[in-house]
């Protein structure tokens, strides 16, 4: 498999008055990064510096060999999608959620809101039709997390960042989410997932590498 995107030796804190974590880890194409640690330990840091939502401290990322310097801030964000455990809803219905992204400067011109995909994707993750006229602020957080991931899915990124992706689901939601997104990963060349997830056997999923953080030096297995 080819190296699609590469952590070289990131250096943060997770909070104030903790010391340093070391991070390094090779994603391949069509893999999932198992990102695993202790509460406390830095995993969303993490995933917001590989976002470029938070600057480390020394180190770089890499996609396809490419230093993420060589890509506009929102370039990269745009192909290497961040999503929150989180995620925020904006005013208005569901349906207007996912659309609002191909509003945006980065994707307009480039693709079109498709919403026979977008519900192609809800109904993967047991989500009815109709969720698309209901006000997303009525959202439970279940439904919020799933709605957030087909956000991220039809803009068609490179990396997906997924930040406990399954905390707030019932295991049938939890186990749709992770069928979508270890398939999504191997549909299209040049795809891959780094996932934080305290639910469920992550490291049982095919296409697996482990990345331990909380001490000084991490590094994957």
């Amino acid at each position: 498999m080819a190296k699609l995107f590469e952590i070289k030796d990131i250096v943060f804190s997770p909070g104030p008055g903790k010391g340093r974590i070391r991070v390094s880890g090779i994603l391949d194409e069509g893999s999932i990064m198992a990102v695993r640690g202790p509460s406390g330990s830095g995993k969303t840091t993490l995933l917001r510096i590989l976002a470029r939502l938070r600057e480390p401290g020394e180190g770089q990322v890499l996609l396809e060999g490419r230093m993420w310097s060589e890509f506009a801030p929102v370039a990269w964000r745009r192909m290497v999608h961040y999503a929150a455990q989180k995620p925020v809803m904006f005013n208005g219905k569901v349906g207007e959620n996912l659309s609002m992204p191909f509003e945006l400067a980065a994707v307009q011109g480039d693709m079109a809101f498709d919403r026979s995909r977008a519900m192609a994707y809800l109904k993967r993750l047991c989500l009815s039709e109709s969720i698309l006229e209901q006000d997303a602020r009525t959202l439970s957080g279940g439904e919020a997390a799933r709605v957030a991931l087909v956000r991220a899915l039809i803009v068609e990124p490179r990396i997906l960042l997924l930040d406990e992706p399954l905390a707030a689901l019932d295991a049938k939601a939890a186990s749709a989410v992770m069928d979508l997104v270890s398939e999504w990963a191997v549909e299209e060349p040049g795809r891959g997932i780094v996932l934080v997830s305290h639910t469920g056997d992550i490291s049982a999923l095919p296409r697996v590498t482990i990345v331990e953080i909380g001490t000084e030096e991490g590094g994957s297995r």
